[in-house]
């Protein structure tokens, strides 16, 4: 496990090449996902591999989080992420970091039954720290986590989504 000085080092790097360089700074995450039967699928981001599934009651063989699940983990490990970066900055030091996340959804949207949207109405989470640090300290940390997590940004705002489909 890297130090709280290594990641600082490498995230004070990181903002003067980006500050140099914008170029760098773009980021294209590629992810593939494929059905492996039932309500199954197989997600292949770099060299991991994220399985995704649903409940019994949904059709699935609870395998493993299902897709909304998987999203609500996302934003999870992303703000969890953005708060141990920014206090590596200004040096605060983090005894814990637990992010609890819920969601809500109306799944008349998903099976077509209602005119309602078939995603999240709301998200809501608690950010549970364990830090010693100085309220003023704490108080800036939270302002930047929360104005610079990129899954929390995503699905603040209207992101364009394109699609095609290929059928073979």
């Amino acid at each position: 496990m890297e130090s709280k000085r290594d990641l600082k080092t490498i995230l004070e790097r990181r903002r003067v090449i980006f500050g140099q360089k914008p170029e760098t700074a773009r980021y294209v995450p590629k992810v593939t996902t494929e059905w492996k039967g039932g309500l199954r699928n197989e997600n292949v981001i770099r060299n991991h591999t994220v399985v995704s599934d649903y409940p019994v009651p949904s059709g699935g063989a609870d395998a493993a989080a299902n897709p909304m699940e998987l999203l609500l983990a996302a934003l999870g490990s992303c703000v969890s992420a953005v708060y141990v970066e920014y206090a590596a900055l200004l040096d605060i030091r983090l005894e814990g970091v637990k992010v609890e996340l819920e969601g809500e959804i109306d799944l008349r949207g998903l099976f077509n039954v209602a005119a309602v949207d078939s995603g999240f109405g709301s998200i809501t989470y608690t950010v549970r720290l364990e830090t010693g640090a100085p309220r003023e300290k704490v108080d800036e940390l939270i302002r930047l986590a929360d104005e610079h997590c990129p899954v929390s940004d995503s699905l603040k705002r209207r992101v364009t989504v394109n699609k095609s489909v290929a059928v073979a």
